[in-house]
């Protein structure tokens, strides 16, 4: 009874993890990693995108808000690694055997 107890606890606690950390990640998103993306025209014409600030003289300025890359969530590297582990396993098991020339 006491190690079916303790089981439940541990993939409650699992779950737990897993659940927190795909909340942090996804939405809980910290100042330092907010940022500010830019476009802009130059005099030529030509179109620009960047996370700094548009010169004097540029036209067709647009800021948007954005976000710096962070890491996956740990449920997502976990499914990622499963899917590529069955597609290996599957490749492995199931490759198809060329008939034998005479």
């Amino acid at each position: 009874m006491k190690k079916i107890i303790v089981v439940v606890i541990l993939i409650i606690g699992t779950i737990g993890y897993l659940a927190y950390d795909w909340h942090v990640k996804t939405t809980l998103q910290e100042d330092g990693q907010r940022v500010a993306l830019y476009s802009w025209t130059d005099e030529n014409g030509a179109r620009h995108y960047t996370n700094i600030q548009a010169p004097d003289g540029a036209r067709n300025i647009e800021e948007r808000k954005g976000y710096k890359y962070t890491d996956q969530p740990l449920v997502v590297k976990i499914k990622d690694r499963t899917i590529d582990g069955y597609k290996w396993m599957k490749k492995k098991l199931f490759k198809k055997k060329e008939p034998k020339k005479k």
